[in-house]
């Protein structure tokens, strides 16, 4: 056999060997341009006048990237000026079709945050929107926001050393276990978001056959996944270099709000930075409160991420 062919063999097999689900985590596999439809946009202007001119500043896209080795499904808006803008990663609430992304949603949550000067990412996570595998409400699925930063980082307009992250409800839990993993977020905003998973289920019952259908063998070992997913039970772990926003209603039924106070007084515990706000009356939405909610939201990104700001003196101090 000659050194040639060898040689030619070798290079084949290099070729043709597929990639590992940590070599190819964050690839983007397609990126497609998503256009708001001028029903919607007309909607929102009667709406919220002003609205549309802000939306049409900014540009929206499709994007499948892997996690995993699983094609999964996100969206993306970005300003359509040129320039460096810093990054936020938004995890929606829900679980499969509940919750999941849609033109309103990106519209009004994606879209307006971006319209603030960032480029925003979120993900539909795992199995849903045409996404491949099952979502596990907590487990493996996380990858699929963490897999977002080399996402993020593959988009000339994305500043990746300024990044933030937020959520809502099961998207604020989602957050928590991002903290848990890695530094890399300047700040956090989580509103209404599940910290203790045994609250939940004495609370709302109901959510058990939500765990039965997504959290692997959640029969065989209920409390261990509970415990996994509410950061009550690991508030220490969470990166301390991560100033916390968190927001409540205090109507809220979905996320009674004794679980944010639980993890606050943790996390004040753990000398954690941590911003706490307690909407009197507000739903799980914050629906009474949502622009203030979102001007406190921008204030905080603007602070750490946008600005990087040191973090608090958390020492006692002053007269």
């Amino acid at each position: 056999m000659s050194n040639r062919f060898v040689l030619l063999t070798f290079i084949l097999l290099i070729t043709f060997v597929p990639l590992t689900s940590a070599q190819s985590d964050g690839t983007i596999v397609s990126k497609t341009s998503f256009q708001l439809k001028e029903e919607l946009l007309h909607q929102i202007e009667t709406r919220f006048p002003g609205t549309r001119a802000k939306l049409q500043a900014v540009d929206f896209s499709k994007v499948i990237y892997l996690s995993d080795g699983l094609k999964v499904t996100a969206y993306m808006a970005e300003p359509k000026a040129e320039g460096k803008y810093p990054c936020l990663i938004t995890n929606r609430g829900g679980n499969q079709d509940f919750g999941k992304w849609n033109p309103i949603t990106l519209a009004m949550f994606l879209g307006r945050m971006a319209e603030w000067g960032y480029v925003v990412i979120g993900s539909q996570y795992r199995g849903n929107d045409g996404g491949e595998g099952k979502e596990e409400f907590g487990g493996a699925d996380v990858h699929d926001v963490l897999n977002l930063i080399p996402v993020l980082a593959q988009n000339e307009k994305a500043d990746t050393s300024r990044m933030g992250i937020e959520g809502t409800s099961r998207g604020g839990m989602m957050t928590y276990l991002a903290l848990k993993e890695t530094c890399k977020f300047r700040a956090a905003v989580v509103s209404a978001g599940m910290a203790n998973g045994f609250t939940t289920l004495k609370t709302r019952p109901e959510m058990e056959q939500v765990y039965l259908e997504l959290v692997p063998d959640f029969a065989a070992n209920k409390e261990k996944a509970l415990q996994s997913r509410s950061a009550v039970y690991w508030s220490d772990a969470m990166c301390k270099n991560t100033p916390l926003l968190i927001m409540q209603g205090s109507a809220d039924w979905r996320v009674t709000p004794d679980q944010s106070l639980e993890l606050v007084n943790k996390l004040y515990a753990a000398k954690h930075p941590v911003r706490y706000v307690f909407y009197e009356g507000a739903d799980h939405s914050l629906t009474e409160f949502r622009d203030e909610a979102f001007s406190e939201t921008k204030r905080h990104f603007d602070h750490y991420v946008r600005d990087r700001k040191p973090l608090p003196d958390l020492t006692p101090h002053g007269r």
